[in-house]
């Protein structure tokens, strides 16, 4: 794993730094960009939810009012 830091390969400190630098900016980007993925999943998630939940509200908008129609039963008064 770390063959490539090893004295036979790099040539000068200066490369052991630069290789570092490139593998910490590489690990920054997949963390980056996993990051953005898994935003990316939930936002996909929330709209479909929110979606299914205006569905739901319109549903039972339309839905008889059983409260309402019970509660008038009780009270004949009104």
């Amino acid at each position: 794993m770390f063959e490539q830091l090893s004295p036979r390969t790099l040539a000068t400190p200066q490369e052991g730094v630069e290789y570092l630098e490139l593998h910490q900016m590489a690990q920054e980007f997949r963390l980056e960009a996993d990051y953005r993925d898994r935003f990316e999943a939930y936002c996909q998630w929330y709209y479909r939810i929110s979606l299914q939940n205006q569905q739901e509200l319109a549903a039972m908008q339309s839905d008889p009012d059983g409260l309402g129609w019970f509660s008038q039963m009780i009270r004949p008064g009104r």
